[in-house]
């Protein structure tokens, strides 16, 4: 669903007409926004910024006499633990944020978590995912995406669809990621009772001469194949899997490359068969997603990934619960958060409890399928 820039400025334009209901004097939220703008995840972090910047951007233009602003405060995370602390402690103490949003990392981010629970001010996690950061009973953390743990849904209903023989073979590239990656799906085989007969990993290098995986596929013959890879060699993976003697019944990519439309054209691949999944993508069915994704592009020459939709949807969330806040204070702020039920361009935001979770969003990952002209989401 395409919404015009006219369409997402009515939405704001909402939520704007009831911040102004609830403060009836000019005021300013100080938000604290902590990402990795240096280190190993600071093309995340700028990622997210420059997402959070927009999103103020627009909400200033869609309202120019508003009574209530936001005022953003960015502090360094590094990535590190002990630097996230620091910086959340800088934004706490000298700019008296309300609020903190953010986190990359999720050591990071529990850090954050147990800082901003000894000074009640909410937290509301944007991309970091291990499961304990909400089964730690912190009232004042809150979290948009999907914990590791759920991510896996797409891959595990999809095998578990394949009828008859299921053969499988995982291609990886020889890294961190590869093997990390692995051991995920190795999980999901063995509950869908897929028969993993081979893992084939080839090295990680700028160009590889030729595929010496290829001639290992041709005689394993996967009825599935599942593929992980962060790197061009994907191009070809494509390339050579719908030229094989038996081409699999059902190809599943795991890495950043399978979510862009250029390596599948690159690889001229015609297989119908080839899915991959994403937290998020453009073509997921929320209002305003596409129209997002085509703003990010126009205004930083960056394809919006899911990193960029959890940022912006994250001042969605928060403009939607200042505007139900009592008051601007923190503690207002964190029980309008508990009551959050709003819809965003990352899908519906509603902060729940289950099991031992608890302030916990649970968007649906989703499920992708290349047409032969565009990745399209497909149920499962």
């Amino acid at each position: 669903m395409k919404l015009s820039v006219k369409s997402i400025i009515a939405v704001f334009l909402c939520l704007i007409c009831s911040l102004a209901a609830n403060f009836c004097v000019a005021q300013e939220i100080a938000i604290g926004v902590l990402l990795p703008l240096n280190g190993k995840m600071a093309i995340i972090g700028d990622v997210e910024k420059k997402a959070i910047e927009m999103a103020v951007q627009e909400l200033k233009a869609s309202s120019p006499e508003q009574q209530t602003t936001f005022a953003l405060h960015f502090g360094d995370t590094m990535g590190d633990p002990g630097a996230a602390r620091q910086a959340a402690m800088n934004l706490i103490d000298e700019h008296r944020v309300s609020i903190l949003i953010g986190g990359c990392s999720s050591s990071a981010s529990l850090a954050i978590a147990q800082l901003a629970e000894e000074h009640s001010v909410p937290f509301l996690i944007t991309t970091a995912s291990a499961d304990k950061l909400t089964e730690m009973d912190l009232r004042f953390t809150f979290r948009l995406c999907l914990p590791v743990s759920e991510q896996s849904k797409p891959m595990f209903n999809l095998l578990s669809k394949v009828r008859g023989r299921k053969k499988v073979c995982i291609l990886r590239e020889d890294s961190r990621y590869g093997r990390y990656e692995t051991r995920s799906i190795v999980r999901i085989c063995r509950k869908t009772r897929a028969l993993i007969s081979d893992i084939v990993t080839y090295p990680v290098q700028d160009t590889l001469n030729e595929a010496p995986y290829f001639p290992r596929l041709q005689k394993i013959s996967p009825d599935i194949l599942l593929v992980i890879s962060q790197d061009s060699e994907s191009v070809r993976v494509l390339a050579l899997a719908q030229v094989l003697d038996k081409p699999p019944r059902l190809i599943f990519c795991k890495g950043a490359p399978f979510l862009m439309v250029d390596t599948y054209l690159d690889a001229q691949s015609t297989l119908n068969t080839v899915y991959t999944s994403s937290p998020w993508h453009q073509n997921a069915p929320y209002p305003g997603a596409q129209g997002f994704a085509q703003r990010f592009y126009e205004m930083y020459g960056i394809v919006a990934d899911y990193h960029a939709a959890q940022a912006y949807a994250a001042i969605q969330v928060i403009v939607d619960a200042i505007s139900r806040a009592l008051s601007p204070d923190s503690e207002s702020i964190r029980e309008a958060l508990e009551q959050t039920d709003v819809m965003s361009i990352y899908g519906q935001v509603h902060f729940q409890s289950y099991g031992d979770k608890e302030r916990q969003s649970r968007p649906p990952m989703v499920l992708l399928r290349w047409s032969g002209e565009d990745l399209q989401p497909v149920p499962y």
